[in-house]
């Protein structure tokens, strides 16, 4: 019996958004080919919750800016969650560039009676979030995170929650390096395999570090099995203030790091200037 407890999910079915966006039938079981898209759902609802539950209700709406939306699944949940749950004000706009899933995502919203919720065509570069409180960009591709980074740092967000997908850009820095200068990882990086994944752990590493260096405290998590999304690394930076000795020794642990590897510049070191 124990076997078959029921679990809790933060998340129920049952929503009007959840059929119109294919997770669940006309009677709000969700269908068997969404139960991983639901796990993942519920896993980032979690975390979210502690999050925005740091952050202090001063009565306003709190703003929040989804790039790169896609459908909008973990979109419509968080604001789902944020209004109904939590009983919370929230203006939350989902950016996306294709304009059929814009569509289809304010048609529901507004059918689901989700009036904080609407989503607008754009890309992550050319979106303008300065008055957000938060920035989310879930598997932007490559340096479409960094561009996510940058603005929110320069927005001074008091929350930035990121999970990265397809890190070409450092890859492509290391093996340029490769066999110009002393490598202590040689017996790793001669294969291809490793390569990609040395990669993807030194581009988010240093974007945690220049995120910390830009006055965040900053986690890093499996927010979610392999088995459901490979892409399952989540970052979450929270704002806080630092001292000029931790500034400093985040400078050269940077710049360690960076001629280590052969790196010669960082996307999101590029996007923030340098700085």
């Amino acid at each position: 019996l124990g076997h078959n407890r029921q679990k809790n999910r933060i998340v129920t079915g049952g929503k009007g958004w959840m059929h119109a966006l294919g997770l669940a039938d006309a009677k709000g079981e969700i269908l068997p080919t969404a139960q991983d898209k639901y796990r993942q759902i519920n896993k980032y609802i979690e975390v979210l919750d502690a999050l925005l539950k740091q952050m202090p209700d001063t009565g306003m709406a709190i703003r929040i800016a989804d790039m790169g939306a896609g459908k909008g699944y973990l979109t419509f949940a968080l604001y789902d969650h944020l209004a109904n749950t939590l009983q919370r004000k929230a203006d939350i706009v989902g950016v996306e560039f294709r304009p059929d899933l814009v569509t289809l995502c304010n048609r529901t919203a507004k059918a689901s009676g989700l009036s904080g919720l609407h989503f607008v065509e754009g890309t992550i570069d050319g979106f303008d979030c300065s008055t957000f409180d938060v920035v989310i960009a879930l598997h932007a591709c490559d340096t479409a995170t960094d561009d996510a980074i940058a603005k929110a740092i320069k927005a001074n967000a008091g929350l930035i929650v990121v999970a990265p997908c397809c890190h070409k850009q450092i890859r492509r820095e290391m093996e340029k390096a490769g066999g110009k200068r002393d490598n202590p990882l040689e017996f790793l990086t001669k294969y291809g395999t490793y390569v990609e994944r040395i990669a993807e752990m030194v581009t988010d590493g240093l974007r945690g570090e220049l995120m910390e260096l830009h006055g965040y405290k900053v986690n890093q998590f499996e927010f979610i099995s392999d088995t459901h999304t490979p892409k399952n690394v989540m970052i979450t930076a929270v704002k806080q203030d630092i001292s000029d000795k931790k500034a400093a020794a985040l400078k050269a642990a940077i710049a360690a790091t960076k001629a280590q590897f052969g790196i010669a510049h960082h996307a999101l070191e590029d996007r923030l200037g340098g700085e």
